[in-house]
């Protein structure tokens, strides 16, 4: 299972128009390109927050699907629709900023570091951070080439570090985390002595094209603004840098088998469901091209799923639960190759 965190933006707000050039501007923090059309209050008494499509704006969409929070509970139903100009898959409506906190609780899985879990989880954890870490860096380098010790990179929504961890060691290259989460920025400030930033991508006020790489695992299905950060990502990076996306697969088989109860789902947790040609356009319009897109899968992640889809809710609230419920995965692994439930997408600054 995943250790990495997974976050949400410091801020959306509403704004007038849409300037897709704002990776050309200087080191200011880009104003959000989500726009926000009215805010209620929804029947279990969260406020909620009515949008246009986060990528083009439009206000017309179509109905998919509904479902809870299946990880830890929660009371309350969300809509997953889609746009009817891009064909982008978004939550609408959508917990507002300061609702979205609630279900980013302390012991949620992404933010608990290995050292402070149960003696008997530990080091499962320990040696799946590092495994991944590791497959993650080949699956990058397969594209992108070999790192150097010289590549200049940061990790938006970098959690625990592990990603930035296993390239300094392997490869010499001393990227820089940038995170909301201020406990995590000072684990790995104390614990790696790595440089980490407290905050957003736009809030960290980097200099213009001075990076060779920006990747983001797991995070831009969390961020309510995510155009704001494909810009800003474009603006720091030099032309032919390469921004380096982990994504759930939404166009793959378990999503459309599990439905509102595919595990990856994660309402409201995540709020947009990229598939290769939304994510492609959205790149393409903000000075990028998309050079590789790879479905993958996580083994024994379908077993969440399964726990789910038989009625088993609230594993977050349980330390021991989500690996219990991935073992029900055992018998998939021979197929997991056909399963694939998260995509690496990457990008190169044109």
């Amino acid at each position: 299972m995943t250790r990495h965190l997974c976050h949400m933006s410091a801020e959306t707000r509403d704004v007038a128009g849409d300037d897709h050039s704002s990776y050309m501007l200087g080191p200011t923090v880009a104003e959000s390109r989500t726009k926000v059309l009215r805010t209620i209050t929804s029947d279990w008494g969260e406020q909620l927050e009515e949008i246009a499509c986060p990528t083009c704006q439009a206000v017309e969409s179509t109905f998919v699907l509904e479902s809870q929070d299946a990880l830890y509970n929660q009371p309350g139903k969300y809509r997953v629709v889609r746009c009817s100009a891009c064909s982008l898959v978004y939550v609408n409506p959508r917990p507002t900023l300061d609702a979205l906190g609630v279900h980013y609780p302390d012991d949620y899985m992404c933010y608990q570091a290995p050292e402070d879990e149960p003696w008997l989880v530990r080091h499962m954890s320990e040696a799946s951070a590092r495994d991944w870490a590791r497959k993650r860096l080949v699956r990058l380098e397969r594209v992108i080439g070999k790192l150097q010790a010289s590549t200049q990179l940061i990790d938006v929504g970098c959690g625990l570090n592990d990603l930035l961890f296993m390239v300094k060691r392997e490869r010499g290259a001393v990227g820089t985390g940038i995170d909301i989460k201020e406990r995590m920025v000072r684990r790995i400030k104390d614990r790696f002595g790595m440089p980490a930033i407290h905050g957003t991508l736009s809030e960290a006020r980097l200099p213009n094209a001075e990076l060779d790489l920006v990747t983001m695992i797991e995070y831009l299905e969390h961020e309510p603004d995510p155009v704001s950060v494909i810009a800003e990502s474009r603006r720091v990076l030099k032309p032919g840098g390469h921004v380096a996306i982990e994504i759930p697969h939404y166009a793959g088989l378990p999503a459309r088998m599990f439905k509102g109860r595919w595990s990856n789902l994660d309402l409201p947790r995540h709020l947009i469901f990229f598939e290769p040609e939304t994510l492609q356009t959205t790149l393409a319009q903000h000075g990028f091209e998309l050079v590789s897109y790879q479905p993958f899968t996580m083994p024994f992640h379908l077993g969440i799923s399964l726990v789910f889809a038989l009625g088993g809710l609230g594993l977050g609230r349980n330390p021991f639960a989500p690996w219990f419920a991935a073992a029900l995965g055992w018998p998939f692994l021979p197929f997991m190759r056909k399963l694939p439930e998260f995509a690496l997408a990457i990008g190169k600054a044109v």
